[in-house]
């Protein structure tokens, strides 16, 4: 393992700047009297150990007295670096990394040993070490502190699919839920937390596909759920997987599976630990039964069409295979016996696999998709679709297409009370993916 060595030896380094972090001025050490009474000297060196090539250059020391306030920031070097301090017992919370510049730390007038460091935006997560010691400092008198910093990340090595059918035109990986962030404290809030995806690339073989991210992520929050995803031309395929065990910091993860028709894909996993930490191996696999999906608005996602998605909140709006089946209620009947008549019909329509919500009646914008879709809905010799019927809060009605100069207008006029004509019931579905 890559340690960071810090030595505190009872006395501080001048004030420097910790790389790219800017220090508030209100900050800075009151300067000792001349006497010195009731003072210590604090010196702090760094040095890596191992001599491993991708040993940690950047480093910082944020110091907190026992009232819990951040009384200086400490940046490391090769030379050591002196300055005084009141006796008296503090906390020392150290942060490493190749580069600390991609993260946004805390400045020393809003630190906490709580406060909360992200990656900055537009930048790629790097190695990030931290942790922690509590230190006394006598009058007059030297410490010495040695802190070994931890890893908190993972590094995603390789992922590797194979036998992937001839039609697949792309394959991703994600990997969520994954945290997103890291306390100084090195505890990781439970949220925001992140997806981690990847695209594959298609190998020499024609069957093989793979990536090689060498990414670092912060660990996965519980057991996470690796989802692979097949695009061809006439969409997408998903297949799902929670993971046996955490995914924990300080490993190489490698990704290797397999896709067996019509079974489905066997994965097998592998935390490799190189000179990071102990060997660790996971295995897990998943078939059909474990379906995702990857909805694309206007595509088919395992073979349902998606009518729309919502990527902010990661809904999206599924159309059934066909239409559905009803009874007609009696002539004259209100139009709640309709929309009873509908509910009934379906209820026993079969769902797409991992869907627990009820099929609906669409509303306009949703059947307006669906009728101007020539693949789903045909034009008779008049340019007109056949009707479907779509709701509008109490407001149960027909509507249809009616093209002409290749353009469309929907119309949602048709009563269905009265109408002489047949109205299709094509139901939607809502998801979460």
């Amino acid at each position: 393992m890559k340690y960071f060595f810090l030595c505190v030896l009872g006395v501080m380094l001048a004030l420097t700047s910790c790389e790219k972090i800017a220090l508030e001025d209100e900050g800075t050490m009151v300067a000792p009297s001349d006497e010195g009474f009731g003072m210590a000297s604090l010196t702090v060196t760094t040095r890596i150990g191992g001599g491993d090539e991708n040993a940690v250059n950047a480093g910082c020391i944020y110091i907190f007295n026992q009232d819990g306030d951040c009384v200086q920031i400490l940046s490391t070097d090769d030379e050591s670096n002196t300055i005084n301090l009141p006796a008296g017992a503090y906390s020392l919370y150290a942060v490493g990394g190749e580069d600390l510049g991609r993260f946004v730390l805390p400045t020393q007038a809003n630190a906490t040993t709580t406060s909360v460091i992200t990656l900055k935006s537009g930048s790629v997560m790097d190695d990030l070490l931290m942790n922690s010691a509590n230190v006394e400092l006598e009058d007059g008198e030297s410490t010495t502190q040695n802190i070994v910093l931890e890893r908190k990340v993972l590094s995603l090595t390789e992922v590797e699919i194979k036998q992937v059918p001839a039609n697949v035109t792309g394959v991703e990986v994600s990997l969520t839920p994954i945290y997103g962030s890291i306390r100084l404290d090195g505890t990781y809030p439970d949220t925001p937390t992140e997806s981690y995806k990847v695209a594959l690339s298609k190998q020499d073989d024609g069957t093989t596909w793979k990536a090689q991210p060498n990414q670092m992520l912060f660990p996965s929050k519980g057991k996470p759920s690796i989802k692979v995803t097949f695009t061809t031309d006439e969409g997408t395929k998903g297949f799902s997987y929670t993971a046996a065990e955490e995914l924990p910091a300080n490993h190489h993860f490698t990704i290797s599976g397999t896709y067996v028709a019509p079974q489905g894909v066997n994965i097998t996993g592998v935390l490799t630990a190189a000179d990071w930490g102990e060997d660790r191996t996971i295995s897990f696999e998943f078939d059909n039964d474990n379906v995702a999906y990857a909805p694309v608005a206007g595509q088919r996602s395992n073979g349902y069409y998606v009518v729309s998605v919502d990527a902010t909140h990661r809904t999206a709006v599924l159309l059934a295979l066909s239409t559905a089946t009803y009874t007609k209620p009696a002539a004259g009947s209100a139009i709640s016996a309709w929309s009873q008549a509908l509910t009934t019909a379906m209820a026993g329509m079969e769902k797409p696999a991992g869907v627990t919500n009820n099929w609906r009646v669409p509303n306009l914008a949703e059947v307006s998709e669906v009728l101007q879709n020539p693949t789903l809905s045909q034009l008779g010799s008049s340019g007109s679709t056949g009707a479907l019927f779509c709701q509008d809060g109490d407001n149960l009605r027909g509507a249809f297409a009616h093209c002409e100069d290749e353009v469309y207008t929907v119309y949602d006029n048709v009563d269905v009370v009265s109408t002489t004509s047949n109205v299709y019931l094509w139901p939607v579905i809502d998801i979460k993916y």
